[in-house]
């Protein structure tokens, strides 16, 4: 008996749908952070405020946990806000640097507006690239024992004397980039070290001496250029002026012969 490799229209009709089924499982949009609202960067004890609102709430679950924490100090608390067609409901966590809600379908809560509000952290270590940064809010979805990060909010932080070394260095690096001077290479990389070890007077005092070292070698360059410039119009002119000498002792020469 011949066994057929067509498949039967019922089969196709339940391979195509068990692949749609996939594919609709496989790009459900997870809880989404529409929008946050958060300074780039913040002095260390600087009051630092952060705003984010979640959408999508209930691609996966209808029912799950929010939990948000943060790295700020003297924390004034959380405010969520649930949002509802019906009106809004606020939640406040005073002086918490953690909390967690249920978010659920059934209370018609549609988008959540989380707000945090403390002082910027301590430094504990510096970074010149990628400059150091902390986690002002970190947000995350928590259902059963399983928890996923939805946004985390971070934020550069720094101090006075460290700021400003940092523009030291960046103005130093930015004249580095123009030449392939080894000196001025190596000051500006012990900059770097200086700045990441908390060295901030010895960074600027090595960007300085970078920047300068660079600005001399780029300036010697020019120098250079011109002088090869200079010498090369001397030739040509010297070049022109011997034509010119040849071509009348050339005449001179055809004259006397008539």
């Amino acid at each position: 008996m011949k066994m057929s490799l067509i498949p039967s229209s019922k089969g196709t009709t339940a391979l195509v749908a068990l692949v749609i089924a996939m594919a609709a499982v496989g790009t459900a949009a997870a809880v989404t952070a529409s929008d946050t609202s958060a300074p780039d960067e913040a002095q260390v004890g600087e009051e630092v405020s952060v705003s984010v609102t979640l959408s999508n709430l209930y691609s996966d679950n209808d029912e799950w946990t929010l939990r948000g924490t943060t790295q700020l100090t003297n924390v004034t608390g959380w405010e969520v806000t649930k949002v509802r067609p019906a009106g809004n409901t606020t939640e406040e966590y005073t002086g918490q640097d953690s909390f967690e809600t249920g978010i659920s379908n059934a209370d018609n809560v549609t988008d959540v507006v989380v707000t945090i509000t403390g002082d910027a952290p301590p430094v504990e270590e510096f970074q010149y690239d990628p400059p150091q940064r902390f986690e002002a809010a970190k947000l995350s979805q928590a259902v059963g024992q399983g928890e996923s990060t939805i946004e985390t909010v971070q934020i550069h932080h720094y101090t006075n004397e460290s700021q400003q070394a940092l523009n030291a260095i960046q103005s130093a690096d930015e004249a580095v980039s123009g030449t392939d001077n080894a000196d001025a290479q190596s000051y500006l990389q012990n900059a770097i070290d200086f700045y990441e070890t908390g060295n901030f007077d010895q960074a600027v005092s090595n960007a300085e001496q970078a920047e300068e070292t660079a600005n001399e070698a780029k300036s010697s360059q020019e120098t250079t250029t011109l002088i090869l410039y200079g010498v090369g119009a001397l030739v040509v002119l010297a070049l022109i002026g011997g034509g010119v000498y040849y071509y009348r002792n050339q005449q001179d020469s055809y004259d006397k012969l008539r």
